[in-house]
């Protein structure tokens, strides 16, 4: 196995990161607070009615 090879299999694609909505549209933290569903899945762990939660 390979380091390396496998690393490459799991690149992020950056730029793209927190452009995706439409998952969670119809919730608080995505329609008023403006959380992208990328944001809601890492930070919520995909539950946006955790929004209520953060301080």
């Amino acid at each position: 196995m390979n380091y390396d090879e496998d690393y490459e299999d799991y690149e992020i694609d950056y730029d793209d990161y927190g452009s995706h909505y439409g998952d969670f549209s119809g919730t608080f933290a995505q329609d008023v607070e403006g959380y992208s569903d990328d944001a809601i899945y890492d930070a919520f762990d995909g539950d946006p009615e955790a929004y209520w939660n953060i301080d």
